[in-house]
């Protein structure tokens, strides 16, 4: 931060300095809040509060896992200098609330020692980004715009980043070229910061070996009725992932989709031990799905089949993030774990929406899926409800109150590994969970 103001003072001085000679003082300020570097300016504060619970028994024993905190994020975002370089941060505090033994699971704390010990949950602060930002081309559909620094991705290329009480963000570089509904995505990092920490962390490989870089570029189209997405990266001779995303409305109230990813094992993971490795092979996920919108009630159905062979007998699945401290971009309704994701899974779900007035939304899911597993058919499923509050009044347009229940039906397992009794037959698992994230948002500039 400190670096930031120094960089944002030296500007101004700049400025000053080059008009200061022939304009008034009352000249110069208004000179100075023309410039889009200072009245394009923009400083949010973010409040998030969030609670997660799980009871489970799929190790054989009953576990807990929740854990609860608040955070405080200040967001700035710079104009464009001369119309061409800028500066954005993002600082955030976390405070924890509560915490069972097994909270770490849930992502939302810090995780500040070893095992799972409630006594090692801690709240946390961190500058989640700090970028420089550049732009060619004034056009809004014809420029390009790149980042440098510490930033946060979402479904860019081949990363994501998933929102908990903070983001994950990476160090790298991301830039996009846009021409009318085309665009361009390329990026390539070299370290993290997880969701639920301060600190920096290595890119590595399941084996916690480092990784040096992950480089990706994604093309995508979007118009009206159409979009499509395809992205390619590639991990440090590790694994490559491949991935495309369609969306398309062929009338109003239809829509149909499809994702298919496909991760490719390079040397590195190919001299993993066989206990880390998710497939021995190429692996793929295959969805579709639809949905119909009418009026205030919206059904969606989905379909998705997981190849991942492993030659070992055991029980292979779909790597979604294929490296550590890393988020990498799935985007189906059966994203959950490694959940829906094994090999030879065929997958089902479906989601309910109902808008009960222009303030409250509710929603119904239920995934289903099935996979054979050394002369076991084994079947897993869920059902979630929930519920967002977003007040339509002015005065409370940025507050949202969300709440989830769900129930699921799993196996006991080791792992992924499903453990077998001494019949060879596969043993019921089952959990509850529910969440509750308070969220409210106002500018100061």
């Amino acid at each position: 931060m400190k670096k930031l103001a120094l960089v944002n003072l030296f500007f101004a001085l700049y400025i000053i300095n080059v008009q200061a000679a022939e304009l008034q003082p009352d000249a110069l300020i208004d000179r100075l809040a023309e410039q889009s570097f200072f009245n394009n300016t923009k400083v949010d504060v973010t409040l998030r509060n969030y609670g997660k619970y799980l009871n489970e028994d799929g190790t054989g024993d009953k576990l807990i896992h929740s854990a609860w905190g608040q955070a405080f994020g200040l967001d700035y975002q710079s104009g464009y200098f001369a119309d061409f370089i800028g500066f954005d941060a993002s600082y955030v505090n976390v405070v924890k609330l509560a915490a069972s033994n097994y909270f770490a699971t849930r992502n939302l704390l810090w995780n500040d020692g070893s095992g799972y010990n409630k006594r090692n949950a801690q709240g946390f602060d961190k500058i989640s980004q700090r970028y420089v930002k550049i732009k060619l081309g004034g056009n809004e559909f014809h420029n390009f715009k790149a980042k440098w620094g510490w930033q946060v991705l979402r479904n860019y290329a081949v990363l994501t980043t998933s929102y908990q009480l903070t983001k994950n963000s990476y160090l790298g570089y991301s830039g996009t070229f846009t021409y009318d509904n085309y665009s361009l995505d390329t990026l390539y990092v070299i370290s993290s910061i997880n969701r639920d920490s301060p600190e920096k962390d290595q890119i590595q490989t399941a084996d916690k070996k480092k990784i040096h870089y992950i480089a990706g570029a994604g093309l995508n189209y979007k118009d009206k009725d159409l979009s499509i997405a395809y992205a390619y990266g590639d991990a440090d001779d590790y694994i490559r992932r491949q991935l495309l995303e369609l969306s398309y409305k062929p009338h109003p109230q239809l829509t149909l989709g499809s994702q298919i990813y496909f991760n490719n094992p390079l040397i590195n993971y190919k001299q993993l031990p066989s206990n880390k490795r998710a497939a021995d092979s190429n692996s793929w996920y295959y969805a579709a799905d639809i949905k119909w919108q009418q009026d205030a009630v919206g059904l969606k159905l989905g379909l998705a089949y997981t190849k991942a062979d492993k030659d070992d007998s055991t029980l292979g699945y779909f790597e979604r993030h294929i490296t550590r401290n890393t988020r990498w971009r799935f985007n189906s309704l059966t994203e959950a774990a490694y959940h829906y994701q094994r090999n030879g899974e065929l997958a089902i779900t479906f989601l309910g929406d109902y808008q009960l007035s222009s303030d409250l939304t509710t929603a119904m899911q239920i995934n289903y899926g099935q996979f054979n597993f050394k002369d076991n058919k084994i079947k897993t499923g869920e059902i979630n409800v929930w519920g967002q509050w977003k007040p339509s009044d002015s005065r409370l347009k940025n507050l949202s109150i969300f709440a989830k229940i769900g129930k699921s039906w799993t196996y006991k397992a080791n792992g992924i590994q499903p453990i077998l009794d001494d019949n060879r037959h596969y043993q019921r698992g089952s959990g509850i969970s529910g969440e509750f994230i308070i969220d409210y948002r106002f500018n100061l500039l």
